[in-house]
């Protein structure tokens, strides 16, 4: 039995015990907070395509709203540093002007949409730039990163290789899970293994959990190859010579790649087979012959970066000067880049300019290949690229709107392919907001950059963090250069938001925020400040809000559109209304509507359709078909020679119009079923 005396001692001890406790994990509140929910979100995306769907982004962009609420408050009125300002003013007013761009947009509800998703982006950089960041909180966050993508990475090679359900994991033999798009997918695990590569280099952490990250970024290595996808291919020795001028002790590093690198080769025939297998059985055994190899590989990889560690734990720290340090990075860099030339007229057999012309003359006229997806250099990029440019030069100041290119490029195109996104970070800046919005987010971007240097040009592991959360910028911008990336929220998020945490490393080394003397009038401009900061926050929440609601209720009535045509209609109906912009609810209205023999309703829902996006062929279409079932052929006659207009080539459009002033018009659900049939 305890004696009270015991009892209170013991009481005692634990109340000291959970006061010393909190006291220390009160200094690093705010980037704990910060740190979980935005890299917990992050791989959130990553497993549901990316974050790309408006379902999954829309209520992670009402969570950053609230987190930044919370920073702002509890880190008080301290001013930021001169380059965090600026760039948090440059990327704020690069999202007014997204805002802005809806007046002029074609597709207003499209804008809308492109710009709440641009307010994502800087709330994601504003959360992770406002806390106090210590090194060792930098480091705990990218390791929590590297280990959730590695882990989903390690999940998907298990899939392989028992096989389990592989035909939904790929798209014409090219593996597209987690993101659901086989070059983002590509794009993420390089994220993830450059970023455990980086870490895996430091002493500071254990052996085995540098063995372990070098085995997830060898699976990640492995599954970027699975995707094939070329642009990732093209791009990658200019993201790795890139990543090795930015990381610290470039030579541990470039040491550390080996190993995963060794192991993706053990396995790269058969990892490259699955393509060439198609789909059914075939694709089931070719990927687990791919993905029991590359287990295996992987285990090799974790046993030996393990024992290696261990001896480098055990071995004494050479000590070398800075001047021999930089010179030896200077030397791995300057390797790095022959070997990649070397390798380049390797695959080149010795002629790079033939081959670069080859490459141009089938980057400009598609063509197909049959054994691998990496041999074929025909793509469709070189038509939206040309149109961009055109529509860049039609609009040079202002752009098309946010998210606009579709409707300019559909009636332009030289292709079968309806792009809703430019396919190139830089030219979806000019197409999309201009010489104004390229130049805004410029200023951002090498505002950011200026703000992470300090904390990348000290020692230690701060630096060496610091360096590793600019890595999935790396990846973003360079890939992304000939990619859409910027829709993707688990490629843009940790771009951007580790971006802002290397800026917050630099402005707070020791994790504490600097108090300033008050100077004269700060008050006030603290005071204006926060009045402003509140009204933004406000009106983050309710223009992201309502759009979200009305995605609710489209995801609802489509439940509801085999089941109950009314109710799903109605839901439809409370959606147009929470978004009186977006167009969205009125194209799938219109549709069940047709299906169900609601003529007239239909020509009111795409009635809408055309009011709020008039440069959208489907809404004609669906006008001219509901004109047509209700008999008034001047009308229907009128709307689908509009949609004829927009879209040349369209088989449903075409018939449509060939029989409007028959007696026999083209039924709306036969109309229907050829547009399934042509997509």
């Amino acid at each position: 039995m305890t004696s009270p005396l015991t009892r209170g001692a013991w009481d005692h001890a634990a109340a000291v015990t959970r006061a010393t406790t909190f006291q220390r994990l009160r200094p690093h509140a705010l980037t704990l907070v910060a740190g979980v929910v935005g890299v917990v979100l992050m791989l959130v995306w990553a497993v549901h395509d990316g974050g790309y769907d408006k379902d999954t982004w829309y209520w992670g962009a009402l969570v950053m709203v609230a987190l930044v609420a919370v920073l702002a408050i509890a880190r008080g009125p301290r001013p930021l540093p001169r380059a965090v300002g600026l760039a948090l003013t440059a990327f704020a007013l690069y999202t007014a002007w997204s805002y802005l761009s809806i007046s002029w947009a074609q597709s207003p509800g499209d804008a809308l949409d492109g710009s709440n998703r641009t307010l994502l982006f800087l709330l994601i950089f504003t959360s992770m730039v406002l806390p106090p960041w210590t090194a060792r909180g930098t480091l705990a966050a990218l390791l929590v990163f590297a280990t959730g993508i590695g882990v989903t990475a390690v999940v998907l090679l298990f899939r392989l290789a028992s096989a389990e359900h592989v035909s939904g994991l790929f798209i014409e033999g090219r593996l597209a899970a987690p993101t659901g798009y086989f070059n983002s997918t590509a794009a993420l695990f390089t994220m993830g293994a450059l970023t455990a590569v980086a870490l895996a280099a430091r002493r500071e952490l254990p052996a085995p959990a540098r063995g372990l990250l070098l085995a997830f970024a060898c699976a990640e290595l492995q599954l970027a190859l699975v995707g094939q996808s070329r642009g990732w291919l093209f791009t990658l020795p200019l993201v790795a010579l890139v990543a090795i001028v930015i990381v610290r002790d470039r030579l541990r590093v470039v040491l550390c790649a080996v190993l995963p690198a060794a192991g993706t080769l053990v396995a790269l025939h058969r990892l490259l087979d699955v393509y060439k297998a198609g789909s059914g059985s075939p694709l089931e055994h070719a990927a687990a012959h791919a993905g029991r190899p590359g287990l295996l590989a992987c285990a090799a990889v974790f046993f030996v970066a393990t024992l290696v560690a261990w001896a480098d734990h055990l071995l004494p720290v050479p000590r070398i000067s800075p001047a021999r340090r930089r010179a030896l990075g200077t030397l791995v860099a300057v390797v790095v880049a022959v070997a990649a030339v070397t390798g380049a007229q390797a695959a080149t057999h010795g002629h790079p300019v033939r081959f670069i012309e080859r490459q141009w003359n089938g980057f400009s006229h598609p063509q197909g290949t049959s054994g691998s997806h990496f041999a074929a250099v025909g793509t469709v990029r070189y038509d939206f690229w040309r149109v961009a440019l055109d529509a860049f030069v039609a609009h040079p100041v202002e752009g098309l709107g946010q998210d606009n290119f579709l409707n300019y490029y559909t009636p332009r195109r030289r292709s079968a392919q309806e792009p809703s996104y430019v396919h190139s970070l830089e030219l979806r800046l000019l197409t999309h907001t201009g010489v104004v919005g390229f130049v805004l987010f410029g200023v951002f971007l090498v505002a950011a950059l200026a703000a992470a240097l300090p904390a990348r040009r000290r020692g230690g592991l701060e630096a060496a963090v610091a360096g590793a959360a600019l890595l999935a910028l790396v990846v973003w911008v360079i890939h992304g250069s000939v990619d859409w990336f910027w829709e993707m929220p688990a490629l843009s998020g940790p771009a951007l938001g580790f971006l802002g945490m290397a800026g917050g490393l630099s402005a707070s080394p020791d994790g504490v925020i600097g108090v300033e003397p008050v100077r004269p009038g700060a008050r006030t401009w603290g005071a204006l400040t926060a009045t402003l900061g509140i009204l933004a926050l406000l009106g983050a929440t309710v223009v992201l809000a309502f759009p979200y609601l009305a995605v609710r209720e489209v995801s609802i009535a489509t439940n509801l559109r085999g089941v109950d045509p009314g109710r799903a209609l109605a839901r439809l109906q409370t959606a147009a209304d929470l978004n009186p912009l977006s167009a969205d609810p009125g194209r799938l209205a219109g549709t069940i509507a047709l299906e169900s023999g609601r003529y007239a309703v239909a020509a009111e829902r795409f009635g809408q359709v055309t009011a709020r996006d008039p440069g959208g062929w489907f809404g004609w279409l669906g006008t001219g078909l509901a004109a047509s079932a209700l008999g008034d052929r001047s009308s229907a006659r009128s709307d689908l020679e509009r949609a004829a207009s927009i879209e040349r080539d369209n088989t449903a459009i075409s018939a449509a119009l060939a029989r409007v002033d028959t007696s026999h018009p083209l039924a709306p659900l036969t109309a229907l079923q050829l547009l399934v049939v042509a997509g």
